[in-house]
């Protein structure tokens, strides 16, 4: 086997790999915004995020474009993504962590990995080339290419899983301050009110005074 076909048999592997993210659960484990996977009695497969579980059937959203009802009683069995929840045990889609997640991490990774794979690919084949003399020039590319190849896929990766998790944070951040806010509204506008309650109090009671000493001063112009 050469170099060449090494490598494309690594990448395959890792691709492979990067696509076993659903487990099976069982019906009654699967919560709204999950992302499932749901294989049913007649064959077919539908993939979506669950808007709403419920013990008869799930419906899914396919990337908000449409609802798909399934019946419990048509469900073969379910693969879910690992679920991601926020502060307050609340679930967060992931629609919601592909709209706040950027590419910036996997953009330099990829480029800063694959310029770092392609160096210790193009090292390692020309430790190799020295040693041959009819093969040596296809040794040392397909070492640096497959090198190159497997490295920018692999940081790439990395680089996204990265962007996922600080997105992730970003929403969990989000959901705090809302939550924070939603707090502090009842306790400011019972401050409000007390305030409010107190001015009045106050301005009756200098009202009362005045109406006190107009009075008095009424009495002493009779009983001068």
């Amino acid at each position: 086997m050469t170099v060449m076909a090494r490598g494309l048999l690594v990448f395959s592997v890792f691709l492979t790999a990067g696509c076993a993210h659903f487990n099976t659960v069982p019906y009654m484990d699967v919560e709204k915004s999950n992302r499932v996977r749901v294989s049913q009695v007649n064959g077919e497969t539908v993939e979506g995020t669950v808007v709403k579980a419920e013990p008869h059937q799930i419906t899914l959203s396919n990337r908000g474009q449409r609802l798909t009802p399934i019946p419990r009683k048509n469900i073969r069995s379910i693969a879910r993504k690992p679920p991601v929840y926020d502060d307050f045990r609340q679930g967060i889609s992931e629609e919601e962590i592909q709209s706040a997640r950027s590419k910036r991490n996997a953009l330099i990774f990829g480029f800063g990995g694959g310029a770092m794979s392609l160096g210790a690919g193009f090292f390692a084949g020309s430790m190799l080339s020295q040693s041959m003399t009819e093969s040596g020039g296809t040794v040392l590319a397909g070492t640096t290419l497959g090198s190159g190849i497997i490295g920018t896929i692999l940081f790439v990766k990395a680089g996204k899983a990265k962007d996922r998790r600080e997105a992730v944070e970003i929403i969990r951040e989000a959901r705090s301050i809302r939550h924070a806010n939603d707090d502090s509204e009842p306790r400011d506008r019972h401050e409000n009110e007390e305030s409010l309650d107190a001015e009045q109090r106050r301005s009756e009671e200098l009202r009362k005074q005045r109406e006190e000493l107009l009075r008095q001063l009424e009495e002493s112009r009779k009983n001068p």
